[in-house]
């Protein structure tokens, strides 16, 4: 098997940011799995909103998904390197020349207007639901 040592030092990709990307994507699944069992169970228990403890746990949680995405977008593309198409096209030759700086900053802005649009809405919704309370399950609606 050839080692990352036989491979030539220009075609290596950079191994460290990818090692960690990869365990904090791994370990943050591990926690997902360990976390929603438990939840789970709890619920099926009956005892799960009884549990203010638990209850944190799955709120304090909730950026794990996002940061999870995140590591493993990281260890997928910064591992790739040096290739775009592994010893055919180098990232370097893989630009195009028909998309323009001008082209990609006005997508890059749009992309972050559309992220904000809907973070900013999310927000919004979540303020609107944790001030309704919690349901009054006999009635079926706000305490």
């Amino acid at each position: 098997m050839t080692g990352l040592s036989d491979i030539p030092r220009d075609d290596q990709p950079p191994v460290e940011i990818v090692y960690y990307a990869y365990h904090i994507m791994a370990g943050l699944g591990s926690i997902f799995v360990a976390v929603l069992a438990l939840a789970a169970f709890f619920l099926w228990r009956g005892s799960l909103f009884d549990r203010p403890g638990m209850l944190w746990v799955l709120m304090l949680a909730m950026p794990f998904p996002y940061i999870a995405n995140e590591a493993g977008w990281v260890a997928a593309e910064v591992g790739r390197q040096p290739w775009t198409v592994y010893a055919l096209q180098r990232v370097a030759h893989a630009s195009s020349t028909n998309v323009t700086a001008g082209m990609t900053y006005f997508t890059l802005i749009g992309f972050m207007g559309l992220y904000l649009v809907v973070g900013l809405l999310y927000l919004l919704l979540f303020a609107r639901i944790v001030n309704e309370g919690p349901l009054d399950q006999a009635r079926g609606g706000p305490r």
